[in-house]
């Protein structure tokens, strides 16, 4: 079998709906299973938001090493360190943007797009590369108020609460835009995806020094339970992962040993109930493509 009939035998079995790109740079070999779908990003959002904070420090716009002083109002929930810390601590701009990618950290991403100008900034350097596939709408603010059924408003520390409280409890709206496949919401295609993490992979964000620092964050990721996860434990992967409700996503690119070059790969996954567990099949995904291209000649 190939690998795209490989993948689809395996997804076949799993209770959930995916979107699938895979491509090795090297032979072009590509799976699309739902490849041009939109599906909610959820964190994986923030690579299109690191992407786009460095052409602007490439261009001189901004200074990473600039010091940004937190505040109570710039707290947010779900995950990340951030928030856990006393109020008055002045990070860099490039500790943000690393916080932002490595643990997930959602005070960062949102710091980072106030910094960018908001939201808009990110979808039009998305559509600017060619990846008209890419939208964002909301802030992490947004996206975690409206998925637990709050209309958008300013930070308070009752509204913090209450969405905490909702979303650890399974409160979900699920009649909220974010869980529709609209483009008025933090959506793409697994292709899209994919095509950026290309992009960054062979140095053409920019410049091969600004994709370099861009995959440099990307290799510090903690979390490697998914496309990481059943891989030989030297693997050398550069990846993003996001979740929201019964969504379970990563997108990254994976480094083969023995000079069999690299691929991307995205999965978005939405399963059928809070059940399901979402870790596993984008592992076991990753798996197959790491065999398959192994093996090839």
């Amino acid at each position: 079998m190939n690998l795209q009939q490989k993948i689809e035998s395996y997804i076949d079995t799993v209770d959930a709906t995916f979107g699938i790109y895979i491509k090795h740079l090297g032979t072009n070999e590509e799976v699309n299973i739902k490849e041009h779908q939109l599906f909610q990003m959820a964190s994986v959002v923030k690579v299109p938001i690191l992407v786009t904070l460095y052409e602007k420090v490439y261009k001189g716009e901004i200074d990473l090493q600039q010091r940004i002083k937190l505040v109570e109002e710039d707290y947010v929930p779900g995950s990340g360190v951030f928030q856990e810390m006393e109020y008055g601590i002045e990070p860099t701009i490039k500790d943000l943007a690393t916080m932002m990618i490595i643990v997930s950290d959602n005070l960062a991403a949102d710091k980072v797009l106030s910094i960018l100008g908001g939201t808009h900034q990110v979808e039009e350097k998305m559509h600017q590369l060619g990846l008209s596939n890419i939208y964002t709408k909301h802030t992490i603010w947004d996206l975690l108020s409206l998925s637990a059924g709050i209309p958008s408003q300013p930070y308070s520390l009752k509204l913090f609460d209450e969405i905490i409280r909702r979303l650890i409890d399974g409160e979900y709206d699920w009649n909220s835009i974010v869980f529709q496949e609209s483009t008025e919401n933090n959506v793409s295609s697994a292709k899209d995806m994919s095509l950026l993490l290309e992009k960054i992979a062979l140095g053409d964000i920019v410049s091969e020094e600004c994709s370099r620092e861009i995959r440099e964050i990307l290799f510090k990721q903690h979390f490697q339970q998914r496309i990481g996860g059943l891989l030989p434990r030297n693997k050398k992967v550069a990846n993003k992962t996001g979740s929201l409700g019964t969504m379970f996503n990563d997108t990254g690119i994976v480094y083969l040993p023995d000079n069999k070059g690299e691929f991307v790969i995205t999965v978005y996954s939405v399963g059928n109930s809070l059940e399901y567990k979402g870790d596993e099949p984008i592992a076991r995904i990753a798996e197959i493509a790491y065999q398959h291209f192994m093996k090839a000649e």
